[in-house]
């Protein structure tokens, strides 16, 4: 699969740009964990389909593209910058307006935490994170709790005693939601208390 964008240099300068529209500095670990964060997001969101062609591995301040935080260590470079889809604008938008924020430490633990049950992510030892290890992180729940199938047999039906200790059931009639924070919540509709006509 191609990714959505010819280079990852075009990603970089649109968070640049956004963050100086916004009259924010972006600190160079924090535009490495957004880059991430980006093509995380986007894995999950579209089956696995890259963002940008990049690579990352992580270490132990956080995950990076080498040769973006080489390219990028004396400040802008000058290279031709190309248009970025309306599509992947949209997105990138909302993964701004989602993490803006956020400085490199806080970033750099909400990576940690989605991705605790990753070899690389626990070892930190510059190992690559794969894109099947993104998806994983950040997919829905639903795509976490499947197990891998093979792609001819009968169909394995989840049951809900099979889910992952650590995510609890929701009560009867509520949904799994994320807040800001990427905490987990059950949520479901607000009905107003009934008062009694008692005199």
């Amino acid at each position: 699969m191609s990714p959505a964008v010819t280079t990852s240099y075009d990603i970089a300068f649109w968070f640049l740009d956004r963050a100086r529209k916004d009259d924010s500095y972006l600190q160079p670990r924090a535009l490495q964990c957004l880059l991430f964060l980006a093509q995380a997001h986007f894995a999950a969101a579209y089956k696995g389909k890259r963002l940008m062609p990049s690579v990352f591995v992580i270490d132990d301040a956080g995950p990076l593209d080498p040769n973006l935080y080489r390219m990028f260590e004396n400040g802008r470079p000058t290279v031709t910058e190309f248009p970025i889809s309306e599509g992947v604008v949209v997105f990138l938008d909302a993964i701004w307006r989602r993490y803006r924020h956020d400085d490199a430490l806080r970033l750099e633990q909400i990576i940690a935490r989605a991705g605790r049950k990753e070899r690389a992510v626990e070892q930190r030892n510059g190992a690559e994170i794969s894109i099947a290890a993104m998806r994983r992180m950040f997919g829905r729940d639903e795509e976490k709790l499947v197990s891998a199938e093979p792609e001819r047999g009968p169909k394995k039906r989840v049951e809900r005693r099979e889910l992952a200790d650590d995510i609890k059931l929701p009560p009867s009639g509520a949904r799994i939601m994320t807040l800001h924070t990427g905490k987990k919540v059950a949520v479901k509709r607000w009905m107003p208390a009934r008062k009694s006509l008692q005199e």
